[in-house]
């Protein structure tokens, strides 16, 4: 699991690793699973669009809650969504979606929760306990699903420094602090321009530009550069691409025949070349190079964390471990030229709910297809 860690950090950050200290901070609120402290989490993406969310403890997953604050720059109030499950035995009840669910703040009650989302007063609520310990319950009926306070209150200061709103009246935990800031304005989101590429249907080279191309490929890509096979301290990003490295080695004794280039045709005059880079024991990767015909030697690594391409997008997708199998997903998207990376997002710390509870993005644009 050594080489899955080192590359997943790679592209997503700090990994969700659930032994962890419960007490320590960690991450980038940028990268992967952003800045955690306990059981809260701050992710911001490039827009400084920032979303908070905290989560049941890990001792109560058989009953799985979170609570999700989205805080764009310089709104006062941000969007507050909850989320849990029922215990399996109860998923076949009938009232279920009858009762009222109801915001319980250190055991008062402030209201049914409508549609799945806090209003206003309820989120000012939550905010105002936010400094102090809080037992955040969400009942419905006997039900109950407690969402841990632990973090809470350093995820919410850290969001109120990355949006500039420490000292202000927009902040949300921090108004009083001495060290004013400027809130900051929204960053604008990339637009990118998806080209026209081949069809599924046409991605095929003909026989002859196949010979031609498996002939050629060592000599356009430098299988042996520090960046994919690394060094004897530390591993590369595609030690599967070079015959030299013991991982390729140790596959071709079992799966030669995974061990093959294959070349996609993009368009007219790009081919994508790809190999397998790496395998752990829940993911692999597919290393994608961008070749031009017109100047193939001047390949273009794009990504060493593939596993797909199809219709003009790159897309990377990992499962992370730890309970509820939580996800990481990438997409690279052809803009004629480049591939152009249009998305970056993890689903956060799972904590009981299978695929996540919630989408925490770092990186997002809006594609338009020509």
């Amino acid at each position: 699991m050594k080489k899955l860690t080192i590359l997943l950090s790679a592209m997503m950050g700090l990994l969700p690793l659930t032994s962890i200290s419960a007490h320590a901070a960690y991450g980038t609120p940028f990268e992967g699973w952003g800045f955690v402290q306990d059981d809260w989490q701050l992710v911001c993406d490039n827009t400084l669009t920032c979303r908070a969310a905290g989560y049941a403890d890990e001792s109560m997953l058989d009953t799985p809650a979170s609570i999700l604050l989205t805080a764009l720059p310089q709104k006062s109030i941000p969007d507050v969504q909850v989320a849990f499950e029922y215990q399996e035995d109860k998923v076949d009840s009938s009232d279920n979606e009858l009762r009222a669910t109801e915001l319980w703040l250190n055991n008062k009650n402030y209201g049914a929760i409508e549609k799945g989302e806090l209003n206003t007063k309820q989120t000012q609520q939550l905010l105002s306990h936010s400094r102090q310990n809080t037992k955040i319950e969400i009942r419905a009926g006997d039900d109950r699903w407690i969402i841990s306070d632990k973090g809470m209150s350093a995820v919410l200061l850290k969001l109120d420094e990355v949006q500039g709103r420490v000292g202000t009246s927009i902040a949300l935990v921090s108004k009083n602090n001495p060290n004013r800031q400027r809130p900051k304005a929204a960053k604008a989101k990339p637009v990118i321009k998806k080209a026209i590429s081949y069809s599924d249907d046409k991605q095929q080279l003909d026989p002859a530009k196949l010979v031609y191309f498996q002939k050629n490929i060592n000599k356009w890509i430098d299988i042996d550069a520090k960046e994919l096979i690394g060094s004897e301290d530390d591993m590369g990003d595609c030690e599967l691409v070079n015959p030299k490295t013991e991982a390729y080695q140790r596959m071709q004794e079992y799966g030669a025949d995974r061990l093959d280039w294959e070349f996609t045709p993009v368009d007219a005059t790009h081919t994508l070349a790809s190999h397998i880079c790496w395998q752990g024991a829940y993911n692999e990767g597919y290393g994608y190079w961008l070749i031009d015909k017109a100047k193939p030697r001047r390949s273009q690594l794009i990504t060493t964390m593939g596993n797909d391409y199809s219709n003009g997008e790159i897309w990377a997708t990992h499962k992370d471990r730890g309970f509820g199998d939580c996800w990481n997903r990438a997409i690279w998207v052809w803009d004629g030229k480049d591939f152009v990376q249009a998305e970056d997002s993890s689903t956060g710390m799972c904590r009981g709910f299978a695929g996540g509870a919630w989408d925490l993005p770092t990186y997002v644009s809006d594609v338009i297809s020509q």
